[in-house]
């Protein structure tokens, strides 16, 4: 039997890698299309990294640059190097006379050639010795960083890329890094204290991308030339680029956006779009004029992972959805299905809307004694902010079961909260019954969409992974969590196989089992690069055959206690130790 470069294996014990790459944050977050931009990558454990993977096709990394950790200089040492820049920024290169003692002076390699950094570089270096350093609000896996150089093509497609690093340490996890057609502006650059403040940057054309960080206490002003009676929409991302915080309260960037009119008053506000705390601005100036958008984190926390960037659209843009679920399913409007009484033995889905506050809606379905039925009531989970609640009323007019939240035992995806409710009950007797559907809160509007499962069960699994990545060292061994999901009853064992060549043999999550152990192991002697596989999941179900991915994902802590699921669009194994051959791209 010939073995492959990556294997199966069951109980075997793994060997421990070195700690993975880890990448905090991008700043900015994207570019423009047909240019090239500096991006600000900070995490942990990125020495040896030297080259980088952006799925979509147009996005190329030219070079990264690692940025030397600083230690902390005496004041003697400070005060040179200050000099010695603010001599720069008159255009005079040559470093100050230094001082007769100099035996407690550090050493790092960017001070040692100011004169030779590029601007970025230096106000790198700037912030660093001008901003003083607090142990308590240190963060150790932003502690890292270093200078990525992205070019993207002219044609590069717009929207939303996964961007990875790899090095000899193996392959990260993705952050997003997005594709524009729009130009971008970004925040002034830091200035050391005693200089003068940069004007706040103005944008005169529209659509645009503005981008920035918000560190502690910071506010982040652009000046917006807008048109009276013209509609605008201004979307900030923010949170979604860093969905979870494990060290902080809340755990997560809670930008706002405020809009000054030019004689200094407030013209609109967003803190949320809403149940989403990435807010949506739209206004309609009433004159024209300079306005002066704000932007900073509703608790006027700030860190170097609270990077935004602010969309700017001269048209009103309505509320966005995400993908719906039971997509297949046949689906029936709540006007029709409220005229009607549903068979409890055909599954159906019920799309409406609460559109007023107060309002519920009632639908019937006929079933038999001893018949299983599910209500799964979908809001939430597409973006609706509807927070529904379920009510069962049997034939004799008694209340059956009622549902507010049924939160599944894993967080999958970006909502930080499960409100959907679900019902799997047994009718007790012949008749027809009543399901009623309402907002918790009594809330309602255009947006509060709901869509209402109702049927037999239909037994089903989804599979996940704790990481998207594993790195592997050569001859070695590692583990993959991998955590399922069962719907409506399902409880059988699932078997697990992957695409690639390199892979052999098959295993299986065992019946009821929610949590698994993949035990990988790497035969090869040699370096691989990175490459992304793909894990597949089949159960027997009622016969049947159903296969489907192995879903992708990250798992994070979210202020100190919960677990989510990220999903991510691959899954990576890479190779720890050596570098490719003949090598690549290198950091500088």
């Amino acid at each position: 039997m010939k073995i492959g470069n990556l294997l199966f294996l069951l109980l075997l014990p793994a060997s421990l890698a070195a700690a993975d790459p880890y990448i905090g944050y991008l700043y900015p977050a994207g570019a423009q299309a047909g240019t090239t931009v500096r991006v600000l990558v900070g995490g942990q454990n990125l020495q040896g990294i030297r080259d980088g993977i952006v799925p979509g096709g147009g996005v190329s990394i030219r070079s990264i640059t690692a940025v030397p950790s600083f230690p902390a200089p005496d004041a003697t040492q400070r005060k040179y190097l200050l000099e010695w820049l603010a001599r720069i920024e008159t255009g005079n290169r040559i470093a100050p006379e230094r001082p007769e003692k100099t035996d407690s002076w550090r050493k790092n390699l960017w001070w040692e050639k100011l004169d030779q950094l590029d601007l970025l570089e230096r106000t790198i270096v700037t912030r660093n010795l001008c901003v003083r350093r607090n142990a308590l609000q240190a963060t150790p896996s932003l502690r890292q960083m270093a200078i990525v150089e992205i070019s993207v093509a002219a044609d590069a497609e717009p929207g939303a890329r996964e961007f990875r690093l790899r090095g000899r340490n193996g392959i990260t996890a993705p952050k997003l890094f997005y594709v524009d057609r729009a130009p971008h502006t970004a925040e002034p650059l830091y200035v050391r204290p005693g200089r003068p403040k940069p004007e706040f940057p103005l944008v005169k054309q529209f659509p645009a991308v503005l981008d920035g960080q918000i560190m502690p206490g910071e506010t982040d002003r652009f000046k917006l030339r807008l048109c009276a009676g013209k509609n605008y929409t201004l979307s900030l991302i923010g949170r979604k680029l860093q969905p979870f915080i494990g060290d902080a309260v809340p755990g997560h960037f809670q930008p706002v956006l405020r809009l000054l009119r030019p004689d200094g008053s407030e013209a609109a506000f967003a803190d949320d779009e809403g149940f989403n705390p990435d807010p949506v601005l739209r206004f309609r100036p009433d004159a024209d004029g300079d306005y002066l958008l704000e932007v900073r984190d509703n608790l006027y926390r700030g860190r170097e992972d609270f990077v935004y960037r602010v969309a700017i659209e001269p048209r009103e843009i309505p509320y966005r959805f995400d993908e719906e679920p039971f997509t297949g399913l046949p689906r029936i409007q709540a006007e029709t299905a409220a005229r009607r009484i549903l068979r409890a033995d055909e599954t159906q889905v019920v799309s409406g809307i609460l559109s007023r506050p107060g309002e519920h809606v009632e639908f019937r379905f006929q079933a038999k004694s001893g018949q299983k039925i599910v209500l799964d009531a979908a809001a939430r989970r597409f973006g609706s902010p509807l927070d529904g609640v379920l009510r069962v009323t049997g034939p004799d007019g008694n209340v059956l079961a009622e549902a507010d939240d049924s939160p599944s035992d894993l967080n999958i995806g970006e909502s930080l909260q499960q409100v959907d409710p679900y019902l799997l009950l047994e009718a007790p007797a012949d008749g027809v019954y009543r399901v009623e559907l309402r907002d918790l809160t009594g809330a309602g509007g255009d947006t509060y969409r709901y869509l209402l499962r109702i049927g037999p069960p239909r037994p089903d699994f989804q599979v996940y992974t704790a990481k998207s990545m594993l790195n592997l060292p050569r001859k070695g061994t590692g583990k993959l969590k991998l955590h399922v999901i069962r719907q409506d009853g399902f409880n059988g064992p699932i078997q697990l196989s992957a695409d690639d060549p390199a892979f052999r043999g098959e295993t299986t999550i065992p019946a009821d089992q929610n949590e698994f152990t993949l035990n990988i192991g790497n035969s090869s002697g040699k370096y691989r690069e990175p490459f992304p596989v793909r894990i597949e999941a089949m159960a027997q179900i009622d016969g049947k055959k159903i296969r489907k991915p192995v879903v992708p994902c990250d798992e994070f802590i979210q202020a100190f206690a919960y677990t989510h699921l990220l999903p991510t669009g691959e899954f990576y194994v890479g190779t720890v130790g050596g570098a490719a051959p003949g090598g690549k791209k290198r950091a500088k």
